[in-house]
């Protein structure tokens, strides 16, 4: 990676942190934890400011929305790395009561790409159980697949079920035993851990730190494969290193989540993660995958370069500004370590 940074690493690693106070400062953040491997963590800013303010730390633990899918996909790829898992057949061969049937040509590719057809409109929404599971195998795709791509949060609950459902784990237990605990990854669960001293406080829509903040998945009060799981900067830093590293896992298991598996229209997906060039930090290379959290998350990974980071905030701002906020963020990290 050619840095454009003038100064030292060290001094483009402040760049970071004042970057990222700028921001508190401005009201786009409450505060932030971030670092890239085989660098030290930062923390900034507070963790909760009601009813009493509390600084951020390493220890910070948030619900990083989104980013939760990357452990959905981590899940189906191990399956199906061990077998256990076609990722082109059709996602229906798995969940054979969706309303697609089994002449389903939606494939579990598709829908860890975001192009099953399938729009982002969420009428499973519902505390009910029942109401949920029926609603959401009556959904049906609004295009053919992989005509374009949609972010959709049910393809990934569907793929969540599906791994449950070839494990006979749910998907905690599932990460748990096979993902994190070999990973290290001791601060990472699935099910809000309710209010404690390391929760912090999100301001979409504000519910008590420690809670999901994801509507459906606070209707659903059990895991599901939309995210809204919860995480700290270090445990992540341990996920997106090993993804470089590839050292735990068979290597079916990197290839289906690093290698583009749609491109069309300026958008490049692989199995869970965005490739785009939209969002990618400047410098980077093409084979960057990221995945981002709405409630102010982002996990990044250059394999050509061999760099790997996380910004995790508290975003009280515009999206994306807020986005755009963390991508300098991983920009100025980079050129800490290459300076």
């Amino acid at each position: 990676m050619n840095s454009n940074c003038a100064v030292s690493g060290s001094q483009c690693f402040e760049l970071a942190e004042e970057d990222a106070m700028r921001q508190i400062g401005g009201g786009l953040i409450q505060g932030a934890v971030f670092g890239r491997a085989g660098g030290p963590l930062t923390a900034l800013g507070f963790q909760c400011v009601s009813p009493r303010k509390i600084p951020m730390t390493e220890q910070s633990r948030f619900d990083i929305a989104s980013v939760g899918k990357v452990f959905t996909a981590a899940c189906c790829s191990l399956l199906a790395a061990e077998g256990k898992l076609d990722p082109d057949a059709p996602f229906t061969e798995y969940l054979p009561e969706h309303i697609l049937g089994r002449n389903c040509k939606v494939t579990v590719r598709d829908l860890a790409m975001h192009v099953g057809g399938f729009d982002n409109s969420k009428s499973y929404n519902s505390p009910d159980r029942s109401v949920f599971l029926r609603e959401l195998f009556r959904k049906s795709p609004v295009r053919p697949p992989r005509s374009e791509f949609e972010y959709s949060c049910s393809g990934f609950i569907l793929l969540g079920m599906i791994a449950e459902r070839i494990s006979g784990m749910n998907l905690e237990d599932l990460a748990r035993t096979r993902i994190w605990k070999p990973l290290g990854m001791n601060r990472t669960r699935w099910t809000a851990p309710g209010n404690g001293p390391h929760e912090v406080e999100h301001w979409f829509p504000n519910r008590e730190p420690g809670n999901h903040n994801d509507d459906v998945c606070f209707n659903c009060g059990f895991p599901i494969g939309s995210g809204s799981c919860f995480s700290t900067a270090g445990d992540l830093l341990l996920f997106a290193r090993d993804m470089l590293e590839r050292g735990h896992f068979p290597s079916l298991y990197y290839e289906l989540q690093t290698v583009c598996g749609f491109e069309k229209d300026g958008i490049r997906r692989s199995f869970g993660w965005d490739m785009s060039e939209a969002h990618r930090p400047a410098l980077f290379s093409g084979k960057t995958f990221y995945h981002s959290g709405w409630t102010g998350q982002s996990i990044c990974m250059d394999p050509e370069n061999g760099f790997a980071a996380v910004v995790l905030t508290s975003r009280t701002g515009d999206w994306d500004a807020a986005y755009a906020g963390r991508v300098r963020i991983l920009e100025e990290l980079a050129q800490s370590r290459e300076a």
